[in-house]
Formats: C-alpha cells, sequence, structure tokens
C-alpha cells in the first residue's frame, strides 16, 4: 500500500492534537477506556497486567491499575535499559523513580516471565481500523512482543487517534484488540 504520509507525520499530527486537549475530559475518557478493558476476557482471564506509566496525556491507567491490585493480579511496568525494555513487578508499596524519556519506572528487581496468562496494555501514538499501530518510534513493543508471542495485548487510545488506515512495516506488531472511549475493534479473540 502507498501512503503519502510518514508514520513520523501521522504521529507528530496526531500528538499535537493529543497534547491540545484538556487533562481532565481525557481523564473522564481514561475513564471510559479502563472500563471497557475490565469487561475483556483477556483481562478478566489474565494473571499477569502489564501497565505503562502514561505521559503526555496518554490515557491514563489509574482504574486499570487499582482494579488490578483489587483482582489481585502481578502488576508490572516497563522499564528501559540499554535501548531494551523489560516490565517489573510493582505493589502498591513500590517506588517509581524517573528513568528513561523522564517516565517513572520502577525501583525493583523483578522481572516479567511472560506466559499465556499475561496481558500487555500498550500506548501508541496512532492506530488503525484494521489493527495498525504507530509508537513513538523505538519500537520498544514491536522487539518486545516478537520475542513473548504468548503475550495478549490490548492498545488503548482516544478515539481521535483512530484512523481507517496507517502505514505499517513488516516487524511492527498488531494489537489483539484496540480500545477506545467510543470502539472496539478485535483482531482476534483472545
Amino acid at each position: 500500500m502507498n501512503f503519502n504520509i510518514s508514520k513520523k507525520e501521522i504521529r507528530d499530527t496526531i500528538l499535537d492534537i493529543r497534547k491540545s486537549f484538556d487533562i481532565e475530559y481525557l481523564n473522564r475518557l481514561s475513564n471510559v477506556i479502563c472500563n471497557r478493558v475490565i469487561k475483556q476476557e483477556a483481562y478478566i482471564n489474565c494473571k499477569n497486567l502489564v501497565l505503562y506509566m502514561p505521559i503526555n496525556n496518554e490515557v491514563n491507567l489509574d482504574i486499570l491499575m487499582n482494579k488490578g491490585f483489587q483482582d489481585n493480579k502481578r502488576i508490572w511496568i516497563p522499564k528501559v535499559l540499554n535501548k531494551n525494555m523489560e516490565f517489573y513487578r510493582i505493589t502498591k508499596d513500590t517506588k517509581l523513580i524517573k528513568g528513561a524519556y523522564g517516565i517513572l519506572e520502577p525501583d525493583c528487581e523483578e522481572i516479567l516471565i511472560p506466559d499465556n496468562n499475561t496481558l500487555i496494555i500498550m500506548p501508541g501514538a496512532a492506530f488503525s481500523e484494521d489493527m495498525g499501530r504507530i509508537g513513538y518510534g523505538g519500537g520498544y513493543y514491536d522487539k518486545y512482543l516478537s520475542k513473548h508471542t504468548c503475550c495478549k495485548t490490548i492498545a488503548v487510545c482516544y478515539n481521535f487517534q483512530i484512523m481507517p488506515m496507517i502505514p505499517m512495516d513488516e516487524h511492527d506488531i498488531r494489537p489483539d484488540i484496540i480500545i477506545s472511549d467510543d470502539n472496539i475493534f478485535i483482531k482476534k479473540e483472545i
């Protein structure tokens, strides 16, 4: 497929739009999105719940984190070391410190060994109705998921981040499900 617009142009445009919204409005949408995730079989059945620490008006996952703790799920968040991303277990008492890109990371040592009971909630800049995802350009989730194909994935975003189609490269990993405040797109039942 030939696109006249690059991933970088799409990413920059969508992120500029996302930054323009009021945080209280986005938090209301985030609550809708998190409550939709909680109803998914992939969430209900997972034992390991991988979240991210939101920055730059990303979908806020506070409700999902609190519900995960309440449901006795093991919660993991990313830490980037030497251009690689791993997920580290957190508890309600885990200290968070600024890490790569100024994102909060857990100050702990227990690394996730993923299995088919692992659900990864993915952020991103732009998404498409055919399950495409444009991240932030580092390829961290694509690299991780290409090594750990057993993981189930749900990408979360606001509806304005979804386009009919976006350019995709061969190495790009498509999420199993994309959930926004208005839509749910499913690649496969998980």
